[in-house]
């Protein structure tokens, strides 16, 4: 029998920086994590308390000047960068579910660099919570009447995402720690297929997830407390999906 699993996993930054080659067109979707100093401190958490929870801000913001009906984007709409090479692409920031018989994400192509789109295609976000567009854009998207858009300071980014450090709690057997990675919104959220333990003999410990420093000091009789002292740096976030096959 094969058993199909699908992991979400973090991409490091070097991974998103891969130098492009002639006639690339695969897309990449890159995030940054905001700094937050508000988080640093020691505090009491219980079961699905946030450890740390930072902002994530797209890599490119932009504002259409008109709608697209083929799209169903309205004038004023905010759209994210997704990175490709020798075109300029912007996507919907918010997942849509794929069709039956095919894909509903939309995304608008400037191949020329001039401030207008003019050309479409539609795709799936492998994630939910985040968008994240993979693969290659279409050689030739459906060609649509150019359309004006703004660059915009991302920090206006109107939708509020995060990642974050969940605390899962401790109820197995052993009654270890469990934390998880969460990234998404309050509506809809994903989380990274590792999860990190944490026995309840080893503490007091540190973790130092993407660089944060956490520090796991005592056990309550609802959770655990925690010491922040340092947040997630800002850095580049990303999320991919890999399948594996296990045959018994």
């Amino acid at each position: 029998m094969a058993i199909k699993a699908i992991r979400a996993l973090a991409i490091l930054p070097f991974a998103l920086s891969v130098p492009a080659w002639a006639g690339d067109r695969s897309l990449q979707t890159v995030w940054t994590i905001q700094e937050d100093a508000s988080l640093l401190g020691e505090r009491k958490i219980v079961r699905e308390d946030y450890v740390l929870k930072q902002r994530l801000l797209p890599s490119g913001l932009a504002a259409l000047a008109s709608s697209v009906e083929e799209a169903r984007l309205v004038a004023g709409s905010q759209l994210i960068e997704v990175r490709s090479p020798g075109a300029v692409v912007f996507c919907d920031p918010t997942p849509r579910a794929q069709k039956l018989l095919g894909h509903a994400q939309p995304c608008l192509v400037d191949a020329d660099n001039d401030g207008r789109f003019e050309g479409l295609f539609l795709t799936t976000s492998v994630t939910k919570g985040i968008l994240t567009i993979e693969g290659n854009r279409p050689k030739a998207p459906r060609a649509i009447i150019p359309i004006a858009y703004q660059r915009l300071d991302v920090t206006a980014f109107s939708i509020p995402l995060f990642v974050g450090v969940q605390y899962r709690g401790n109820a197995n057997p052993a009654g270890n720690h469990v934390f998880q990675v969460n990234y998404g919104s309050e509506a809809s959220v994903g989380s990274l297929s590792e999860r990190f333990v944490v026995g309840k003999a080893n503490l007091p410990t540190t973790r130092t997830p993407f660089g944060a420093e956490i520090g796991l000091l005592t056990e309550t009789p609802e959770g655990i407390n925690v010491r922040v002292i340092k947040t997630i740096p800002m850095q580049l976030f990303g999320v991919m999906k890999t399948t594996s096959y296990r045959i018994y």
